[in-house]
């Protein structure tokens, strides 16, 4: 489907000289020097074709987009407040509207080529789920894997509900969920029992056809499914997400941990430093190792 909205779209990072929107894996996209500026131009795309405003930074779509989430996310300290000025001028090396003065006009030729392919971004929707509250849902659920279907089908079950058309039929489109391959028990769980037909279990692809609210709805897993608009606009706005909230979290415990620490991106080798840095202040500050860890 991405290639289809090509040139306006594309899977790449973001150049100086880029005429394009990047949307797709964002894998591919956060890299090079303009990596988090890349992710940023898609996300606030995606924001603009929402709300047809361009947010003036990432704090206000993510309260609008995860409004579910929000009172929890408001008692987490390092969560909490925004991230200052001075982490975003150190974090985020150029503005767009410096390094990319006519990207008001690409919006607009990427609008029109959805258009063009009757496209319309009618919402977004997302979870965060903090520590405390990813721990507490893999001691409800016993893993990890369950936690990232169950909470991905609900989004799913919430943007079919809230957006769906009377007159259209429904078309889903996710990435696997890691080595998954058989969805229809989580399916049927997750839709109240809804009964789903399989079409196809694979190690490439899954696919289901069901009814939902009277609507024929199709839901697929596909491997490399970030090659599909809907999932690759959703990993976009999840990888800044990501970014603006790892952005907080190194600068409370910079500001925190006694002579400073050096900031984590929060993946697995770096995360364990990070740990151990932090361990001692977290323990002066009355938090069990639950509340900032995650256990799996």
């Amino acid at each position: 489907m991405t290639r289809l909205l090509e040139p306006e779209f594309q899977a790449k990072p973001l150049k100086p000289n880029s005429t394009h929107v990047p949307i797709g894996d964002s894998k591919k996209i956060h890299r090079d020097k303009l990596a988090v500026e890349g992710l940023a131009l898609g996300a606030r795309f995606l924001c603009f074709a929402v709300k047809r405003t361009m947010p003036s930074d990432w704090n206000r779509p993510i309260d609008s987009f995860a409004k579910d989430d929000m009172d929890r996310l408001a008692k987490v300290p390092w969560y909490a407040s925004r991230v200052s000025q001075t982490w975003r001028t150190s974090r985020y090396p150029g503005r767009l509207d410096q390094l990319i003065p006519n990207y008001h006009a690409y919006f607009e030729a990427a609008m029109t080529k959805l258009g063009e392919h009757g496209i319309e971004l009618a919402g977004i929707t997302m979870r965060i789920i903090d520590e405390i509250e990813f721990n507490r849902q893999v001691d409800r659920s016993g893993n990890k894997s369950t936690l990232l279907s169950e909470c991905s089908l609900g989004l799913v079950r919430a943007a079919v509900t809230e957006f769906s058309n009377a007159s259209e039929d429904i078309e889903v489109y996710c990435d696997k969920h890691g080595g998954r391959n058989r969805y229809h028990p989580l399916l049927t769980y997750m839709f109240d029992q809804e009964w789903f037909a399989i079409e196809i279990e694979g190690r490439d692809c899954s696919r289901y056809a069901s009814k939902w609210d009277g609507h024929a709805m199709r839901i697929q897993f596909k491997v490399d499914g970030d090659s599909m608009f809907p999932s690759a606009a959703a990993s976009i706005i999840a990888k800044c997400t990501r970014e603006e909230l790892m952005g907080r979290l190194n600068e409370f415990w910079g500001s925190t941990v006694a002579g400073g620490i050096a900031a984590t991106a929060g993946y697995y080798v770096d995360a364990m430093r990070f740990a151990k840095q932090i361990e001692e202040t977290a323990t002066k500050l009355g938090l069990l190792r639950d509340q900032w860890w995650r256990k799996k």
